[in-house]
């Protein structure tokens, strides 16, 4: 168990936002809409082919569609018209982790203050949360876009911890990615908890590790409900 945890602040895409599963569930519905032009591609493989090519929301987006539309000989400037679909409807795709509000809402009730980090442009990652109406549960949220800098740079999780008026050795960050998440929030001074992604091999340094995000309410001391125990 960790002791006398103040403030939690968390990470977006992976994290609380099942990202891999909006996304798939994305694109095969992209597939469907751009079926006039998609017909001669099998939907499994078109799938496939543009989550390889996302690499988790981490590959260039101007990138993300181009190998496709070469791979499967399709026309000339599809490839833009399939990445202004993905920038103007993958908000509203986004879904959450099946536990992720109740969690918040736990920790919230317990008197912990709750923040959120997330790397990526203002215009996508600040419609995800409206679309996830996450905004509301945090006392404070850090777009990289908006901040000039991104994780892992200890500098945006300081910001983050000035804000909440939080000492870092009475904080924790939940995160997904070894690196950019673990070390930046460890290099801050925090504690780091990590969301064990099934797809990351070899050992990841952190302060505990979490399968499922109400993981969280046992590990600070709380119960299921958001009290004390």
């Amino acid at each position: 168990m960790l002791a006398n945890i103040q403030a939690v602040v968390f990470d977006l895409d992976g994290t609380l936002l099942d990202r891999r599963r909006s996304f798939e569930g994305f694109i095969r519905d992209q597939w469907q809409r751009f079926s006039h032009v998609l017909q001669a591609v099998d939907q499994a493989q078109y799938v496939q082919t543009i989550v390889e090519r996302d690499r988790d929301g981490y590959a260039p987006r101007e990138e993300l569609f181009t190998g496709a539309v070469v791979r499967f000989e399709l026309p000339a400037g599809l490839d833009d018209r399939l990445l202004n679909d993905y920038r103007a409807g993958f908000p509203g795709a986004c879904v959450l982790f099946p536990d992720a509000i109740q969690t918040l809402s736990s920790l919230r009730a317990a008197g912990l203050k709750l923040g959120l980090i997330t790397n990526g442009s203002v215009r996508m990652q600040s419609r995800k949360l409206e679309s996830l109406a996450l905004s509301p549960m945090c006392d404070t949220i850090l777009i990289s876009g908006a901040e000039g800098i991104s994780k892992p740079d200890p500098e945006i999780f300081h910001r983050a911890l000035e804000r909440l008026g939080a000492n870092p050795t009475q904080a924790c960050f939940v995160g997904d990615h070894p690196e950019v998440d673990m070390a930046g929030a460890r290099a801050a001074g925090m504690r780091a908890i990590w969301r064990r992604d099934p797809t990351v091999t070899g050992p990841v340094e952190a302060d505990a590790i979490i399968q499922e995000l109400s993981d969280l309410l046992p590990l600070l001391g709380l119960e299921r409900h958001g009290h004390r125990n």
